[in-house]
């Protein structure tokens, strides 16, 4: 055992050689680090010439003391790997050997657990050629470019395929398989095989089916397609590039190298082996459905797709039940396929995956072969190329086992369609969908099932200008998770209308507006319910919506007022005027209440008791006035227990006196906030005709004023009071006034200074 620092002989005698040398070993700290030394050139025997170019010539030797490594890393001393079977490159006929030298072993890792690892340098006394010892035996193609190219694959290659030189009768048994452009693809079988890692060690794979072909490739292991090395055909010159798998060629150059790139992208084990697969491969091949430019078929692929079985191991899925999807009456077939297949995932675990693509060799169509989720989506096809399209970018998206199948659903799917509501451009039903949506079970599992006889509402969208573009944009608006309140399953069509149809959940929202229900147990909607009754008075509007909250509240509900005929005047007071009349839509007598005075309709409205039931409010669109419509019976109790003049019912039992009125012939305001306040209130507390009748009196009511006493807080007045105060009259039941009633007037010092003082004397 001994330390770097006992090297002997270690000296080149080249100043600027021996520095590098140097410098290399300083960076030796790891036990995986390699120790660069100057190795005397009589330290090598049993040299033999393996390989030649025009400036290196490769030998094999044996390196009799061996290179220096640590056993582990625990320790601080190196031993010698005596007996070492070593490469010795040499370099010759070069212009400056020094600067060569180093720039050529700047190129070699480091370590130790690379697969080209640089022992040292050494030096032909006979020629003077510079040596670079390094550790396996090297093949040269005779191009130094290649070599260089070939040799920096493999610099810093870690448990990767080990890219090589592989001379040409290495390879048995070989076949043409297919052929495009300036590239043909052969099958071979290589005898000594691929180079891989195993244990930490190198070892071979022989008899190796490989193909013989060209253009980009991965060094990775786990990569679908690796390239192994380079070799040449001795006969014609032509290089050749050695992959794992057999090739199979379109025969048109754009659709290979797009074949190859989506190949070269398979890594994971979910990612989707691309390939162009034989027409001759599809059995049981059966017409689902069509439009201008796509017809879909069924069918049965024999080989079926390769997927990842187990670390660089492939396996396929025979007799495959796939779709074919055949592209027709395009201008540009290649390009147009092409960028229908870039719109496909890469991924095994998406809704809709495409295998490969294909060619009918009879039409000359190209086909993308998708998986057979798609056979799940009977008549798919809407017929319109921007349908189409829009619900393929829905399904493309579709990946987690929440996300919706969206579709395209044929009308005669659905059974039991009710009409629930309707405006100008929506109509909306319920139906039970026969087939019901597509659903992962759980997240695990690739595959969906249905779920039938499904309750769902369709919103049926009519008098569009552009039903397509507003089809679209409308649907865009919905989420594409199941688990989200409102879910759009997908796109139908009425035969018949022609209507576009949106297939939505039937469950907590309202398909017309898109809010949740108001009340949820009926499926009704607050909002659309509004939206159907508007007078177009703001203030009426705003009482409808306020006062309606559940679908029982029918009374608040707007009558057009076409809707009445056999119109009967029943009589006539002040404020109101009651019909009866016949209402169509019902076929039952109602009492049409009408209003001269809409605020006095709006008090009505909001006061309103249920003695009698209200159907609703509507407006005589000549004479403008509102009208409450109620059951027929108010007819008859009109002018007897409810008051003619506003219509309110009567407040005493044995008396026909009418409070509201009694208020309405005293509403003289103030103009003070507070005081008007007060008097509204003192009225409101009125029970009995013969309760005082508290009001607003203008001072020129008052005659007579005389000045009676006087205190410290108020002067106090005799007067008389012209009008005089409301007394109600037994004998002819009816209010009155009681003229030039004589008076006090007590009047608060500074009170219109004090006006809380003064309501609270009040």
């Amino acid at each position: 055992m001994f330390q770097i620092k006992d090297l002997k002989n270690w000296t080149s005698g080249n100043t600027k050689i021996d520095s590098f040398i140097q410098k290399r070993q300083l960076k030796a700290k790891n036990y995986n680090d390699v120790i660069f030394e100057w190795i005397p050139y009589d330290q090598f025997s049993e040299i033999k010439e393996t390989d030649k170019n025009g400036s290196i010539t490769v030998y094999s030797a044996i390196w009799r003391n061996g290179p220096l490594y640590k056993k582990n890393k625990w320790t601080s001393y190196y031993i010698r790997d005596p007996n070492k079977e070593v490469s010795l490159k040499i370099l010759h006929n070069l212009q400056n050997p020094v600067d060569s030298l180093i720039n050529k072993a700047k190129k070699y890792s480091t370590k130790t657990n690379e697969f080209f690892v640089l022992y040292g340098i050494s030096q032909n006394p006979d020629t003077s050629d510079y040596i670079l010892v390094q550790n396996y035996l090297i093949r040269t193609s005779g191009n130094e470019k290649i070599d260089d190219f070939i040799q920096e694959r493999n610099i810093n290659l870690c448990d990767g395929t080990i890219f090589e030189w592989i001379p040409y009768n290495q390879f048995n048994k070989i076949k043409e398989t297919g052929k495009s452009g300036s590239i043909t693809i052969y099958s071979a079988i290589w005898r000594n095989g691929i180079l891989h890692k195993c244990n930490g060690k190198y070892t071979r794979i022989s008899n190796e089916e490989v193909a013989l072909k060209s253009k980009k490739y991965s060094t990775k292991k786990d990569k679908f397609l690796r390239l192994y090395g380079i070799s040449q055909n001795p006969d014609t010159s032509d290089y050749i590039l050695v992959q794992n798998h057999l090739i199979r060629t379109s025969g048109n150059e754009k659709i290979d190298d797009f074949i190859q790139e989506r190949q070269l992208k398979a890594n994971h084990n979910n990612d989707v082996i691309f390939e162009w697969i034989p027409y001759n491969q599809f059995n049981e091949i059966k017409e689902i459905c069509k439009n201008s430019s796509i017809t879909v078929y069924s069918a049965i692929w024999w080989n079926g797709p390769l997927y990842h079985f187990w670390k660089s191991y492939y396996s396929r899925d025979s007799n495959k039940e796939v779709v074919l999807k055949c592209l027709h009456n395009l201008q540009n077939p290649v390009d147009s396929l092409i960028n229908e297949a870039k719109k496909h995932s890469t991924k095994n675990d998406k809704f809709l995956v495409l295998y490969e693509i294909t060619q009918n060799p009879d039409t000359g169509y190209y086909i993308l072969v998708q998986n057979d989720n798609t056979v799940n989506l009977i008549n798919w096809i809407s017929g319109n190329e921007k349908i189409d399209n829009f619900i393929i970018e829905r399904q493309l998206n579709i990946n987690p086992y929440d996300d919706v199948t969206f579709e395209w659903i044929p009308y005669n799917q659905f059974n039991r369609i009710k009409e629930i509501s309707k405006n100008s451009s929506i109509t909306t039903y319920s139906a039970i969908w026969r087939n019901g949506p597509l659903y992962k079970k759980n997240k695990w599992t690739s595959y969906y099932e249905r779920y039938s006889n499904i309750d769902v509402t369709l919103k049926c969208l009519h008098n569009l200008q552009n039903p397509v573009d507003s089809l679209i944009n409308e649907a865009k608006k919905y989420s594409t998770k199941n688990n989200k309140f409102l879910v759009l399953y997908g796109i139908s069509q009425n035969p018949d209308t022609k209507d576009y149809i949106l297939a939505l959940d039937n469950e907590k929202y309202c398909s017309m507006c898109d809010e949740i229900y108001s009340d949820i147990q009926y499926k009704w909607c607050k909002l659309c319910n509004f939206m159907c009754w508007k007078s177009g008075d703001v203030k009426i509007d705003s009482l409808i919506q306020l006062k309606i909250n559940k679908p029982s509240d029918t009374r608040f509900k707007w009558i057009s007022y076409n809707q009445f005929n056999k119109i009967r005047n029943i009589d006539k007071g002040h404020f109101v005027t009651v019909h009866s009349a016949i209402w169509k839509y019902e076929e039952t007598e109602v009492a049409l209440v009408c209003f001269n005075d809409s605020q006095k309709f709006l008090n009505k409205v909001k006061e309103h008791a249920n003695s009698f039931k209200m159907y609703g409010i509507s407006q005589n669109p000549k004479k403008k006035n509102y009208i409450l419509v109620l059951e027929n019976e108010y007819c008859t109790e009109y002018g007897k227990t409810y008051c003619k003049n506003c219509g309110e019912k009567y407040g005493h039992a044995d008396h026909s006196w009418c409070r509201q009125c009694l208020i309405t012939a005293t509403s003289i305001n103030n103009g003070n906030e507070k005081i008007d306040d007060l008097i509204q209130e003192m009225q409101l507390k009125i029970n009995s005709p013969f309760n005082i009748i508290f009001e607003w009196i203008p001072y020129d009511q008052f005659n007579y004023i005389k000045e009676i006493g006087k205190g410290g807080f108020a002067t106090v007045y005799s007067a008389i009071w012209k009008d005089g105060p409301i007394k109600y009259d037994v004998d002819e039941e009816m209010c009155t006034r009681v003229s030039n009633k004589k008076v006090a007037l007590k009047c608060l010092n500074n009170s219109q200074n004090m006006i809380d003082k003064f309501l609270s004397e009040v």
